[in-house]
């Protein structure tokens, strides 16, 4: 409502932008009780506590002004605010001169009204908090301010009647420092405690409380009348017409296009990405519609192959007939091989068991031996504890007779001192003793110096000590590591080098016995081709071990046409003990170039030569080989498995590195997995030869790497063994210093005595305690003695112990190579009998399989009915009804093996079913859909924004120019009141205002001077810092009073307006505001001035004057 009374082109473009720009603070909620005692009000010319005098003239209509009307303040109430105890304002509403001396509260009325109003303390330049306002010595500060609410622009009547009364508490102590409330004027019921209701009320009304030309305070006025900056005077002029309010606004509507503009880039970044996975999901479920279609032609497929089996085995049976007579002849044979190999078996089972048992007599006589190897153990670990006690003993009688040897010295010394004193008793005998103590001492604090830093040397060995521990154990870690890789790479060296002599052994055991039985038995399809892995070649051997790591149990695979020559080969392995694949496959040469990646890839079918199409077609199939991309390293796959746009190249599914990593597959996403490669072999034809040479290098590299590893842990174990004998040398070292300091201490303790005593010392004493201990160190040595041959007679007994012992071992030893020898023979004779048990076998497979077909081929018509019967009731399980077979078996076989590829390609792809896959596709195609419905909405939302907001910044420019003009226009009309000219120099672009004035005087003068009265030519305005400060007041009060020409408030005040003008110029000014007033309609004036006042009361003009109020201590 406050920009509808202001009546500028920018009302609607800034409305919802200025709400937020208002600068109040938070609504504030009171918690006084609902009655409050009202202030009478005071009568005409009456006195009240502060001593206001009212002068007002009476008219016979009560005034001139307009009494529909809202806005007017009718009446200001204080009660202890800043030096007033209690006043009563009566205001009139046109002008109001507020008068008296200084001191005696005029301000304070005007700063009631501006916190009343919802004003900061801060707003009024009289104290920083509410607080301060409070009357000295009380508690809390009451202002009241009456609001006229009457005319057809009323807010709500019907609640806040024809008076508004604002109240504001303001207390010194408690959580809530300022409180409202809302009075009905007419009826005195609190309507409000919301300072959000106060805002809304002064903005109805128009009350610019916060703008600094509106409501001009004492020091506000000051600033105003004093200034002379051309930047501040146009910031007058911005704040006072509410331009820098409306220019803020549309900084905010900018800055918000701005982060619009920016958010719609970083949309259109992610948009071709959202666009590219609905692509993706889309054909993901054209792909499964597919794959839904193959299964009902798969489902065909099966029924048609079900009965196909059944035609299959009643041919069969037509050609069981014509193989019975010579399949008899053939086990004849067989019968007579078995039988042989049947006699060796057991020839050489008795050979075995002899060894054996020779084996086991030689290993029960090792059990005695252990027995008796015992007991000399035990002796030698008693003996052994013997010993321990004997050096223990032998360290004491040591320590004790080395502090007998010291005794001994020390008396001896003692008597040629006692000698030497009875001698020479002079004063020179005891300055020798002096300096002998001080070189002692010296001696001393020497050796203790010396102790520190052999502690300081042993801490800082054991810290070498111990990191080298760590190390030691890493160094063993890397030896075992290099250890283990040595015996890994002998196994494959060993298992290439059995290879030489047996090529079919890299393929598994029973190989070379299957392709021999395979040659010899008649086959309804093609001959078994296998092991897949004869059939293929390298074309470079660094690929060798991941090839074969990624084919490895395909390579020993078989491949058959039919499921009846999988029965067949089944059983044949079986026989042989082979434990290869087998594999139906179809033969049909398909194009596989569609599905190969670019030229620039290696992948494994283009690494390798394969001699045989229908292997490749196989491996094609099941292991994927032309969509396997091989790389020599694992970085080179990362930026490979990537470069399609963040995703897998064309027809790539997964990458292999020859380092061994597996970098990324379309089942396991990017992830980089490090794969266990198997021991080399000859499987994919390369030369066993540079294998084995290739196998010895790698050995020997490994060797080297296990000596370096050993090297490495030696010298650990060295240098910590040289530490060990620094830190012993070390200790030893410190224990001679202390024996040095106690030795040295003794003497000093001699000597001290020696220089002490006045008498000398008994020398016959001495020598009695002398002889003492030489008589305690001759039985010491004698202990010594006999100790030493006890221990060497221990010793002795401990030598014939372990010479026992070594008689035992060996002869265990003799007893364990006879037994090892007799068992080595047994496994020789076992590995002769596993041959033997291997051919019983072969031959037993194949007379088994003879029999098969003997039986098979001599109940052929009940076996046909049988089988006819049993295929035909699991055909009619998979379909009921006969279905005439369009292709052969074989063929139907590959068609099927072909749509379940595809499927199970489509599965691998996917882990969804086909609806989730379109209900995924269908989430993807309405997010981008709507993430590019939303980006169109909001790029037209912000040309739309971005147009309004160059409309409403234009519109702005001209309110500015309006408003400049307007304020030129009456700048000039109040000038020429006192007979001035002048003009206001805007300067938009810089933000400047500069009033220049020409005076009176100044017309006079130049007139005269030119000698033409009535010339005007050449006469230069002056500027505002020229003119004295009466007229510099009168010029800024005419520019004040064109700013409020251009505003639509209803209350304008202005404190101290006339402090700077000399009385010509303070009257003119008072009579054009006077002027003004009358001139506005709805406008309030109140204006407040230090100084005697020369205008008279009038119906629309009251002259308020203020006595000083009492400022006697109150109590609180």
């Amino acid at each position: 409502m406050a920009k509808a009374r202001l009546k500028h082109p920018l009302e609607d473009a800034g409305a919802e932008l200025s709400n937020g720009k208002r600068g109040r603070i938070d609504s504030e909620q009171t918690s006084d009780s609902d009655q409050e005692t009202d202030m009478a009000p005071s009568q005409s010319r009456a006195r009240n506590q502060t001593g206001v005098v009212r002068l007002r003239a009476r008219t016979e209509n009560g005034g001139s002004a307009d009494d529909q009307s809202i806005g007017i303040v009718e009446r200001v109430e204080l009660t202890d605010f800043m030096c007033h105890e209690r006043a009563d304002v009566n205001l009139c509403p046109k002008v109001n001169f507020i008068t008296g001396q200084n001191g005696s509260g005029k301000s304070a009325i005007l700063t009631a009204m501006i916190i009343a109003m919802g004003g900061k303390a801060s707003a009024t330049n009289r104290a920083p908090s509410l607080k301060e306002f409070i009357r000295e010595g009380r508690s809390r500060a009451v202002v009241r301010v009456h609001l006229r609410n009457r005319g057809s622009e009323a807010y709500h009547p019907e609640l806040f009647g024809g008076t508004i009364i604002v109240e504001r508490q303001i207390s010194a102590a408690g959580s809530s420092v300022s409180q409202f409330k809302i009075r009905n004027g007419d009826t005195g019921d609190i309507v409000s405690r919301k300072k959000d209701d106060v805002v809304a009320i002064t903005d109805h009304m128009a009350i610019q409380v916060d703008n600094p030309i509106n409501i001009l305070s004492q020091d506000a006025a000051r600033e105003f009348l004093a200034s002379t900056s051309p930047d501040k005077m146009y910031h007058f002029f911005l704040k006072g017409t509410q331009l820098f309010q409306l220019r803020e606004d549309l900084e905010v509507v900018r800055q918000a296009i701005t982060r619009a503009e920016a958010s719609i880039g970083r949309k259109k970044e992610v948009l071709p990405e959202m666009k590219a996975e609905k692509k993706r999901w889309e054909q993901h479920y054209e792909d499964m519609r597919q794959a839904r279609d193959l299964s009902a032609k798969l489902e065909s497929l099966s029924h048609q192959m079900a009965w196909a089996m059944v035609e299959e085995v009643e041919a069969e049976v037509q050609k069981a007939e014509e193989s019975i007579e010579m399949q008899q002849k053939r086990l004849s044979k067989i019968d007579e091989k078995v039988a042989a190999e049947s006699a060796g078996i057991d020839e050489i089972n008795q050979e075995v068991e002899q060894l054996r048992e020779q084996a086991r007599g030689q290993e029960a006589q090792d059990e005695p031996l252990q027995h008796e190897r015992r007991g000399p153990l035990e002796q030698i670990e008693a003996v052994k504890a013997m010993l321990r006690e004997f050096k223990q003993t032998e360290n004491e009688i040591n320590a004790e007779a080395r502090s007998t040897r010291e005794r001994i010295e020390s008396l001896k010394q003692d008597i040629d001192v006692e000698r030497e004193r009875l001698v020479d008793k002079d004063s020179a005998g005891r300055e020798r003793l002096r300096i002998t103590i001080q070189d002692l001492e010296s001696e001393v604090a020497d050796q203790e110096v010396e102790i520190g830093n052999l502690q300081e040397q042993q801490k800082s060995l054991e810290d070498r000590s111990l990191a080298l521990g760590d190390t030691e154990r890493q160094r063993k870690v890397e030896v075992d590591k290099a250890r283990r890789q040595v015996e890994r790479v002998k196994t494959g060296l060993q298992e290439l080098t059995q290879q030489t002599s047996d090529q079919m052994s890299a393929f598994g055991r029973g190989v070379k016995e299957a392709l021999l039985a395979i040659r010899k038995t008649q086959w309804s399809g093609m001959e078994p081709i296998g092991p897949i892995g004869k059939h293929i070649k390298l074309r470079d051997p660094k690929w060798s071990l991941i090839i074969e790591t990624t084919l490895d149990k395909a390579l020993n695979s078989f491949l058959v046409e039919s499921h009846a020559d999988r029965i067949k080969l089944d059983k044949i392995f079986r026989q042989c003990g082979c434990q290869s694949r087998i594999i139906v496959c179809k033969t049909e040469l398909f194009d596989y170039s569609e599905g190969e990646p670019d030229q620039q890839y290696t992948t494994i079918l283009r690494a390798l030569n394969i001699d045989n199409e229908i292997v490749k077609r196989q491996l094609i199939n099941l292991n994927r080989i032309e969509q396997i991309i091989l790389v020599e390293q694992r970085s080179l796959g990362d930026k490979i498995m990537v470069s399609n746009r963040g995703g897998f190249p064309r027809n790539v599914t997964a990458c292999l590195s020859a380092d061994g990593y597996n970098v990324g597959a379309r089942g396991g996403g990017l992830a980089t997995q490090a794969i266990n490669l198997v021991r080399p072999s000859s499987r994919l034809g390369e030369d066993i030869s540079q294998a084995i040479a290739r196998e010895k290098q790698l050995l020997v590299e490994q060797n080297q790497k296990l000596a370096d590893a050993q090297k490495a842990c030696a010298e650990v174990k060295r240098e910590i063994e040289t530490l060990a004998a620094e830190h012993k040398r070390s200790g030893l070292a410190e224990r001679k210093c202390h024996e040095r300091i106690n030795r040295a201490n003794s003497e000093i303790q001699q000597a001290r005595e020696r220089l002490q005593s006045d008498e000398p010392a008994k020398i016959a004493a001495l020598e009695s305690e002398l002889e003492s201990f030489t008589t305690q160190l001759e039985s010491i040595q004698t202990q010594f003695r006999d100790h030493i041959a006890q221990q060497q007679a221990k010793e002795d007994e401990l030598k014939q112990h372990e010479a026992d012992i070594a008689l035992v071992d060996q002869k265990r030893a003799v007893i364990r190579d006879r037994a090892d020898k007799l068992w080595r023979a047994a496994e020789s004779k076992d590995g002769q009998r596993q041959n033997h048990i291997k051919n019983i076998d072969y031959w037993n497979s194949k007379r088994g399989a003879l029999e098969d077909k003997m039986r098979a081929l001599q109940a052929q018509k009940l076996e046909i009915e049988a089988r006819v019967s049993e295929v035909e009731s699991d055909a009619r399980k998979v379909c009921s009804e006969r279905v005439p077979a369009e292709h052969p078996p074989r063929k139907l076989d590959r068609m099927i093996s072909e749509c379940k590829a595809r499927l199970e390609e489509i599965e691998r792809s996917s882990n969804m079913s086909l609806a989730e896959v379109a209900e995924k596709a269908q989430n993807y195609i309405a997010v981008y859909t709507k993430a590019k419905e939303e980006l169109r909405l909001v790029v037209a939302l912000v040309s739309a924004l971005k147009k309004a907001h160059q409309q409403r910044l234009n519109k702005w420019t001209q309110f500015r120019d309006s408003m400049t003009m307007r304020t030129k226009l009456h700048f000039v009309k109040n000038l020429h009141q006192r007979g001035y000219t002048g003009k206001l120099e805007f300067d938009h672009s810089q933000c400047t205002l500069i009033p220049k004035v020409k005076t009176d005087q100044d017309l006079v003068s130049e007139n005269v001077s030119n000698g033409n009265s009535a010339s005007g030519k050449g006469y230069q305005r002056k500027d505002t810092r020229s003119l004295s400060g009466g007229e510099k007041s009168f010029t800024t009060i005419c520019l004040l009073l064109s700013l409020w020409e251009t505003m639509n408030c209803p209350v304008r005040a202005l404190d101290e307006f006339d402090v700077f003008m000399d009385a010509a110029n303070r009257r003119i000014a008072m009579s054009m505001m006077i002027d003004s007033a009358r001139t506005q309609r709805d406008t309030q004036f109140i204006l407040i001035t230090p100084q005697d006042m020369s205008v008279k009361p009038d119906a629309d003009i009251t002259i308020l004057r203020l006595q000083p109020p009492r400022r006697s201590q109150a109590t609180a």
